[in-house]
């Protein structure tokens, strides 16, 4: 598998889920919890950029011959492990699996608040994670 090569395109579609989140942190609360067209428009790019960062993290354990992860979480506490990602990123993103998860799943109601003051967070982590990853991809051989 031509690792760099799927990791670039991975990291193509997360700068563009990225981009579309934007224009979401730009209303108000109400605004945004009185539509239901931003609301679910804002957790669908959640999962979107989630799923995305832990396939790429699934790409890395793999090239790196580590152990894979028991869960979504555990694979950015890896490569926070294993310097690979800055242990504040990793650990901060991992924490966005449950909030991806509650989305996904619906295990109990989702507190929009919650969600709608994490967006911003959440870009700010994912341009970081994507930084990171590309200048990590520059030590991968084609």
């Amino acid at each position: 598998m031509n690792y760099k090569d799927v990791i670039r395109r991975k990291l193509i579609s997360l700068s563009n889920y990225v981009k579309q989140l934007l224009p979401i942190t730009e209303y108000t609360y109400e605004e945004y919890v009185s539509n239901y067209f931003i609301y679910y428009t804002g957790e669908r790019l959640i999962q979107l950029i989630i799923e995305t960062c832990m396939d790429i993290n699934s790409l890395i354990i793999e090239y790196e011959g580590l152990k894979p992860p028991k869960s979504y979480y555990e694979s950015f506490i890896i490569l926070g492990d294993k310097k690979i990602l800055p242990d504040k990123v990793a650990r901060q993103l991992a924490s966005f699996t449950g909030m991806r998860n509650r989305i996904v799943h619906q295990y109990e109601d989702v507190n929009h608040k919650i969600i709608f003051d994490n967006y911003k967070n959440l870009i700010e982590l994912v341009n970081e994670y994507i930084d990171v990853v590309t200048e990590f991809m520059e030590g991968i051989d084609e």
